[in-house]
C-alpha cells in the first residue's frame, strides 16, 4: 500500500512539473507609435524623394521560457498616412501623401546563462511594407509591395534589477535578404513586374521598463530604433505593347523610431 501511495505521489508531481513548464506561456499586447522615416537616393547620393511621419501600431507576442532558453513568436501590424517630398519622373518637385501599412511577423530565440545579467539572441522576421503614393495635382498615384527577411543577431543587459521592477538594453545587427518589391503599372498596360531589391544591413537597439504589477502580470514601456538599407535593385524592361520601358528601384535606407506600452500575462 505504501508502495502504490508513493507511486501515485510521484506520478502526481511529475505531470504537475510538466503542466507548469508547458503553460508557462508570457503573452502580451502593445500599442505602439512609430516615428518613420525612410528616404531613396540616386547613385550620386542625392535625396530622390523621402517618406515620414507617425504610424500607430499593435504588437501582440507569445514567450515560452523553457531553463535558459526563450523561444517568442511576435506579430506587429502598422498603418498610417506620411508626408511624401519627392519628384515627379520628369524630375519636377512633387509633394502628396502616402498611406503606410506594415506587417511583420519575427521568431526570437534567446539564451540567458543561469545567474546571469543579459542574454545573447538570434532574430529571423519576414516583413512586407504595402506602399500606396496618393495621387495629387494631377500627377497619378503609385502602389508598391516590398517583402524582405531580416536576421538578427545581439544581446540584451539588465542595468536596473529589482524584485518588481526592471530596466534593460537591447543591442543588435542585422542584415536584410531576399527583398522584393512589385510595382503595380495595370493602369498603364505594364502589369505588375517585380524586382529584386539590393541586400543591407542595419542596427536594431531597444530600452525596455518592465514593473511587476501582479504575481503573473507586469507593464512594459519602451524605445526601440531600428534602421536599414536596401542595395539598388536590377532594372527590368517591360512593355505594353506599344511602348517599352526600363525600370529599377534606387538605393534606400529606413529608419523606425517606436514608442510602446504593453501588458504582459504569464499563463
Amino acid at each position: 500500500m505504501q508502495s502504490r501511495n508513493l507511486i501515485a505521489q510521484l506520478l502526481y508531481t511529475s505531470s504537475g512539473v510538466v503542466s507548469c513548464a508547458a503553460n508557462a506561456i508570457d503573452v502580451g499586447v502593445s500599442a505602439d507609435l512609430m516615428y518613420f522615416n525612410y528616404e531613396e537616393v540616386d547613385t550620386s547620393g542625392a535625396t530622390l524623394n523621402t517618406e515620414i511621419g507617425f504610424l500607430p501600431g499593435l504588437t501582440l507576442s507569445a514567450s515560452h521560457p523553457l531553463r535558459t532558453i526563450s523561444n517568442t513568436v511576435e506579430f506587429s501590424l502598422y498603418g498610417g498616412r506620411v508626408d511624401y517630398d519627392g519628384q515627379t519622373q520628369s524630375g519636377q518637385p512633387h509633394q502628396t501623401q502616402t498611406d503606410e501599412t506594415i506587417y511583420r511577423l519575427l521568431y526570437r530565440l534567446s539564451w540567458a546563462p543561469v545567474n546571469g545579467q543579459g542574454e545573447l539572441y538570434a532574430k529571423a522576421y519576414w516583413q512586407q511594407w504595402d506602399r500606396s503614393i496618393q495621387p495629387s495635382n494631377g500627377v497619378s498615384g503609385l502602389f508598391e509591395q516590398y517583402q524582405w527577411w531580416s536576421f538578427e543577431a545581439g544581446g540584451q543587459i539588465s542595468v536596473y534589477a529589482r524584485p518588481r521592477h526592471k530596466v534593460f538594453v537591447d543591442l543588435g545587427v542585422l542584415m536584410t535578404r531576399n527583398g522584393t518589391i512589385m510595382v503595380d503599372l495595370g493602369n498603364a498596360g505594364y502589369g505588375e513586374p517585380v524586382l529584386d531589391l539590393g541586400n543591407g544591413v542595419g542596427l536594431n537597439s531597444a530600452i525596455n521598463y518592465r514593473m511587476s504589477y501582479t504575481a503573473n502580470g507586469a507593464f512594459q514601456f519602451g524605445l526601440r530604433y531600428t534602421t536599414w538599407n536596401f542595395g539598388r535593385s536590377n532594372v527590368k524592361t517591360i512593355s505594353n505593347g506599344s511602348t517599352t520601358i526600363s525600370i529599377v528601384e534606387p538605393d534606400s535606407t529606413t529608419q523606425q523610431l517606436s514608442a510602446t506600452v504593453g501588458y504582459i500575462h504569464k499563463f
